[in-house]
């Protein structure tokens, strides 16, 4: 039970007392500066003020009328009786300044006429105030707290026999103590995430710089290579047309020399053989005319060519731009959103710090009863928040657009693959269902691990693993946990599962966070079967229906793209500039498709080579050039190769019959062509010739 020496003063008054009828709060209500007063009380303001309301806590007003609490008549009360619990007009003050009945209620007497509301401290009160007492036996002093209303005060007496029996109630001190040990470890643990908390506005900015610098970079580089590309181009049909113009010249000297010949023989034989040799002359001119005029075409067509290279050198270079600053305003915003973040947790911070240190410092059983509760409450969400560490912040200022400006001519494909290894550390029964590269140069490979797990496997050029997880499939899904992958940014990969998962795996520490397709509340119609990334991050997951679900790169559900009729079952995806790559198992036919709206559109059918096959995997390359893998049951697999509208079939090769999955990979030596094999799990590089 609390003493009579406990410092009650120091109790927030937003936590106990109205500041009105300086009473308990009896069914608290705030107004806008957040100081708690019950709720009669303030109708009872409001309706005196006509409308209005002025905190007391915020304005002390000397000239205040109320109801005596002696003579029960409305003056001017000038004294307020803590003993009494009421307000007291001149008269009344007196009797009890005199009368020896009331000389206890003297040190509980606070005159309002001398008092000063700047020195009226929380220790001023507390000589005044008594300790609280028990809301039904006003004469003894509340020794517990009833948790089942709402911490509210009481005896011993209500909580054995009264209203609160059989109610969850605590003595104020050990209650007190739970909370304050409770208040003091999330404080020290919020003190630990304080650092970080406020280095993450600097973080903020230094990112935002590193961002500028890259962006400004790449563009400068980009139009580097314009220029240069510019150039060469130029120079190319300069030296073509310099060649001509010397051929034409050639033409030229022959013709004189066999004018001059002709004119010799002519002399020789002039009457006799003037009329023949002027037909001669004739007939050499025709000749050499429409050689003249040859040339002149040619030379045409060189000018016509450079024109047209030229344009679509600049159409790409417009386009690069575009996808550049696209792809910045979208990394700006999830920087804004790490900004707006850091600022309401620092905000939350310092308002529960400045709480929790002012109800510590009270070192009052009944406010930390009361108050610690509530706070620690706020405190568990406000540590949770400032543990966020985002630490894939810095790697934003390195985003860079994949899909690179190519200002080369055509790409073609090395006759025979360059290199071919076998990928170690893949289990015996195991498979490799798709692959894909990462910026360091690594590989990840993906696919089926056990009948209850698949595997997400990190390896090098060499074929040797890096590391490895085994995922476990989602129970009850029916599916073989065959897996499937794409780059996502710098360090994550997108990947999929039949069993209806989606996750990211970061390439580095092989962290892996998934979501069951299920569990979105969305008519998902079968099995997850390919998955592809755009440039802003979106990932896109195909199935067995004509469905492709679009996430972003935290794994939330953001809509669903229909494909047309016309498309059977989606193999495999890929994004091509603004529009989807999809390989049509069923159909046996590759299509290009608008992605923009939620109801897809054919754009074009992908020419097929001269066998009914179906299309097993597609990617592209940096120039936008489309390759694809078709697969012939009992008759092995073909490497396709397309321009790059995709509207032209240009080469076609035999690969291993086991090739299951393509990629692309950026090395030293330029940009290669990985095709991995189901299951004897090697790993083929093809050169990509610029032509």
């Amino acid at each position: 039970m609390a003493s009579s020496s406990t410092n009650v003063g120091n109790i927030e008054n937003r936590f106990f007392l109205c500041s009105l009828c300086l009473e308990t709060l009896k069914d608290p209500k705030a107004p806008p500066c957040v100081h708690r007063h019950c709720r009669k009380c303030m109708q009872m303001v409001i309706a005196r003020k006509k409308g209005t309301f002025n905190c007391p806590q915020n304005t002390f007003k000397k000239d205040n009328v109320r109801r005596c609490h002696g003579c029960e008549e409305t003056k001017m009360v000038t004294s307020y009786c803590f003993k009494c619990r009421g307000f007291l007009c001149q008269q009344c003050s007196q009797i009890h300044l005199s009368d020896k009945m009331v000389q206890d209620h003297l040190p509980h007497l606070l005159n309002l006429q001398t008092i000063d509301v700047r020195s009226l401290t929380l220790e001023k009160l507390t000589s005044l105030t008594e300790d609280p007492r028990c809301v039904v036996h006003v004469k003894r002093l509340a020794e517990m707290c009833c948790e089942t209303c709402g911490n509210i005060l009481t005896c011993v007496e209500c909580c054995s026999f009264g209203e609160h029996k059989g109610h969850v109630t605590h003595e104020v001190k050990i209650l007190a103590k739970r909370e304050g040990e409770k208040l003091k470890k999330m404080m020290s643990e919020l003190e630990e995430c304080r650092d970080n908390l406020y280095k993450l506005p600097k973080r903020v900015a230094e990112v935002r710089q590193a961002l500028d610098a890259n962006i400004t970079a790449q563009l400068e580089k980009a139009r580097s290579e314009h220029r240069k590309a510019s150039e060469r181009i130029l120079k190319k049909a300069e030296k073509d047309k310099a060649v001509l113009e010397k051929q034409r010249k050639e033409i030229i000297k022959r013709k004189e020399e066999d004018f001059d010949l002709v004119h010799r023989e002519l002399e020789e034989e002039m009457k006799k053989l003037k009329a023949k040799y002027d037909n001669i002359l004739k007939e050499k001119e025709r000749n050499y005319s429409k050689e003249e005029g040859k040339v002149a075409e040619r030379t045409s067509v060189v000018d016509e060519k450079s024109s047209v290279e030229l344009e679509d050198l600049n159409k790409k270079l417009r386009s690069y731009e575009e996808r550049v600053k696209a792809s910045r305003n979208d990394i700006e915003k999830r920087i804004t959103d790490v900004a707006d973040h850091s600022t309401h947790t620092i905000n939350r911070y310092e308002n529960f710090t400045a709480t929790a240190k002012t109800v510590q410092a009270s070192h009052d059983e009944w406010t930390e009863a009361q108050c610690l509760p509530v706070i620690t409450a706020a405190g568990e969400t406000l540590i949770d928040d400032a543990k966020k560490e985002f630490g894939d912040l810095e790697s934003l200022s390195k985003t860079s657009v994949r899909d690179t400006l190519m200002l080369s001519g055509s790409v073609g494909i090395t006759g025979t693959h360059d290199s071919v290894v076998d990928i170690t550390g893949i289990g015996s029964g195991w498979n490799v269902c798709g692959i894909t590269s990462g910026s360091d140069g690594n590989i990840v490979v993906t696919g089926y691990a056990q009948s209850d797990k698949s595997h997400i496997t990190v390896i090098n050029r060499e074929g040797w693993v890096v590391r490895q997880n085994r995922i476990n499939t989602v129970p009850g899904s029916g599916y073989a946990p065959n897996r499937y992958c794409h780059t996502l940014s710098e360090h994550l990969t997108a990947t999929v599962c039949q069993s209806n998962q989606v996750g990211l795996y970061d390439n580095r520490s092989g962290k892996y966070v998934s979501k069951n397709i299920q569990d979105i509340n969305i008519n998902w119609p079968g099995c997850a079967s390919c998955v592809c990334t755009d440039i802003l991050n979106n990932i896109y997951v195909g199935g067995h229906g004509r469905d492709v679900l679009v996430f972003d790169d935290q794994l939330n559900y953001h809509r669903t793209i229909n494909l047309p009729g016309v498309i059977h079952r989606p193999r495999d995806i890929a994004v091509h500039e603004d529009h989807l790559i999809v390989c049509d198992w069923e159909g046996k036919r590759p299509y290009t498709v608008t992605m923009q709206r939620e109801e897809a559109k054919v754009v074009h059918q992908l020419p097929k080579p001269d066998v009914d096959w179906h299309p097993l995997s597609v990617c592209t390359d940096s120039s936008q050039y489309i390759y694809m893998l078709w697969y012939g049951p009992g008759d092995g697999c073909i490497l396709t190769q397309y321009s790059q509208d995709g509207r032209q079939l240009l080469t076609t090769g035999k690969v291993d019959d086991d090739a299951w999955c393509i990629t692309t990979i950026i090395t030293d030596a330029g940009e290669k062509l990985l095709v991995g094999t189901w299951g004897s799990k090697k790993m083929y590089t093809f050169g990509l010739l610029d032509e």
